[in-house]
């Protein structure tokens, strides 16, 4: 994962309303490590589990109707 890619994760998170604990549950990725990504501290999730988690969860938010155009 690219720095441009981790700050995808803010972007989705904020357009969907959507906490880092939130993710951080839904994932198994701590919060302080999700922070780091977002803060482009951590440029590649080396873990291939983790990385596969944060990964599929971008897809799954990027696939969601933002709260804002729902209903």
């Amino acid at each position: 994962m690219k720095k441009t890619k981790l700050s995808v994760i803010r972007r989705l998170r904020m357009i969907n309303d959507i906490t880092l604990d939130v993710v951080a549950q839904e994932t198994g990725v701590s919060v302080g490590y999700l922070s780091r990504i977002e803060r482009g501290l951590i440029a590649d999730i080396k873990n291939d589990a983790k990385r596969k988690r944060v990964e599929n969860y971008i897809k799954k938010l990027s696939s969601k109707k933002p709260k804002l155009l729902q209903g």
